[in-house]
């Protein structure tokens, strides 16, 4: 496995020059930044980068935050952090304990401390005490079985799907990816409140958006939503892959995100590949924006409108001229409902298995 060992240097060392050796004699490959060679990207995207191909993210918080970049106004460090959430992959939180943390980091080991799924969390005193449990940490991932579980559905669930709540939906093609927890909950107009200001600031640092986004907050009488709004109007023939365009929250706890379909000179494509990642990505993002607490959920997709799409490749959006509809586009929405209801680690390490099926449900009924 790479193990990405994500922290500031200042304040940490001898912890951080302590981990790569151990890691490597326990048969894995160490990832920090202090062993970059000289690479034609910005040090923030390498890292960004390193953590995209890690297997295991390792943060260590110490009593430094750390510089903080001006294009998402975070540190390197909380940048990594939220890369690794929106993959999906292991994570693992070591504390320093006995240091004075700067504001900023308290925050942040605040955020990082209060987010469950996927996430191991410890204290350390000093080096030999962290390597003792980086050692536990990483033989438990290896033991681990699948955290993933299924059952079928004992009830049926009353989905609100975009076009209940958005009588129009316009005229773009949207993958919605819709989470609702199983029971459904019931939330208050205070809790209501209460995560319409949470998701404005959580999108925001949990990179989902980036920043030249615009994010407008919509007050519904049945909903709290927060709709994405790009700051340039793309051209016609723009390559676009694909973005969030909303999310929104309902008082019956279910979740929802929408996401343009990926488009080029000609109609929108629905590619099973792309769909898979896009919705394993809304799932990951839902558990990173944390405002699911139950310990099942089920989750229903749908493509509305679908009577101008096609089925094909993304890949191939940059040379494709034709405007032929191909097997798709007699539908106007399709609709995948759940059958079954999944532990939480489908808002995490188990988002892209429940991705794959959902996909391909999308693709058998546009055909």
């Amino acid at each position: 496995m790479k193990v990405m060992i994500s922290s500031v240097r200042k304040g940490l060392e001898p912890e951080r020059d302590a981990l790569p050796g151990l890691i490597m004699a326990l048969g894995h490959e160490p990832v920090r930044f202090e062993d970059f060679s000289a690479q034609p990207v910005p040090s923030r995207q390498a890292c960004l980068e390193a953590v995209a191909a890690s297997d295991v993210y390792l943060l260590l918080l110490g009593p430094n935050y750390g510089h903080v970049f001006p294009e998402t106004n975070q540190s390197a460090t909380h940048d990594e952090f939220a890369a690794a959430q929106a993959k999906g992959i292991p994570r693992l939180t070591f504390r320093k304990t006995g240091v004075d943390f700067e504001p900023a980091q308290a925050g942040f080991e605040k955020l990082v401390a209060e987010y469950g799924p996927g996430l191991f969390y410890a204290t350390f005193t000093d080096a030999t005490d962290l390597q003792a449990k980086v050692v536990q940490a990483l033989r438990q991932i290896e033991a681990r079985p699948p955290a993933l579980i299924f059952e079928p559905l004992q009830t049926h669930l009353a989905i609100e799907w975009r076009r209940d709540w958005n009588r129009n939906v316009g005229l773009s093609a949207c993958l919605e990816i819709h989470v609702l927890p199983v029971p459904p909950a019931t939330l208050t107009a205070r809790l209501m409140d209460q995560a319409r200001v949470g998701m404005l600031a959580s999108l925001r640092s949990s990179n989902a958006v980036p920043p030249d986004i615009a994010l407008q907050p919509e007050r519904e009488p049945s909903g709290a939503s927060i709709i994405c709004l790009p700051e340039v109007r793309r051209q016609f023939d723009d390559l676009d892959t694909g973005t969030l365009r909303g999310v929104r929250l309902a008082p019956s706890g279910q979740f929802s995100l929408w996401y343009t379909l990926p488009r080029g000179r000609t109609l929108p494509v629905a590619d099973q590949d792309d769909l898979t990642e896009r919705i394993a990505e809304g799932l990951r993002l839902a558990g990173r924006l944390n405002l699911i607490h139950a310990h099942k959920l089920a989750v229903a997709v749908g493509i509305d409108p679908a009577t101008m799409i096609t089925i094909g490749r993304v890949a191939e959006l940059a040379t494709r001229n034709s405007t032929t509809i191909a097997g798709a586009g007699r539908l106007d929405h399709v609709h995948i409902e759940p059958d079954e209801a999944a532990s939480r680690s489908a808002l995490d390490t188990g988002a892209a298995e429940v991705a794959r099926p959902l996909a391909q449900r999308l693709i058998d009924a546009l055909r």
